[in-house]
């Protein structure tokens, strides 16, 4: 049992770390994505879809931070250890 208490707080201490560096990063990565697209040029339109693809992955990229070793843990948790049957 003690193995599942540990991971748990294991867990919780990751999604912690996880979502605190989302919240200090995004606002700047927002900042600098903002600021590509005040660039008037030529190429505009370009600029601006990039930086929606940009943000796209970066969210997705936070969420598969905290979705895989979530997902990892729960199906750990309801996992069952093989019954090697002991006999005499």
């Amino acid at each position: 049992m003690s193995g599942i208490v540990r991971n748990g707080v294991i867990l919780a201490v990751y999604l912690f770390i996880i979502f605190s560096l989302y919240i200090f990063i995004s606002s700047p990565f927002d900042d600098i994505m903002s600021s590509f697209e005040d660039i008037d040029g030529d190429y505009d339109a370009e600029v601006e879809a990039q930086s929606g693809f940009n943000r796209l992955v970066f969210d997705m990229m936070f969420a598969i931070l905290a979705l895989v070793p979530s997902i990892w843990f729960i199906l750990w948790c309801f996992s069952r250890e093989p019954d090697w049957g002991y006999y005499r």
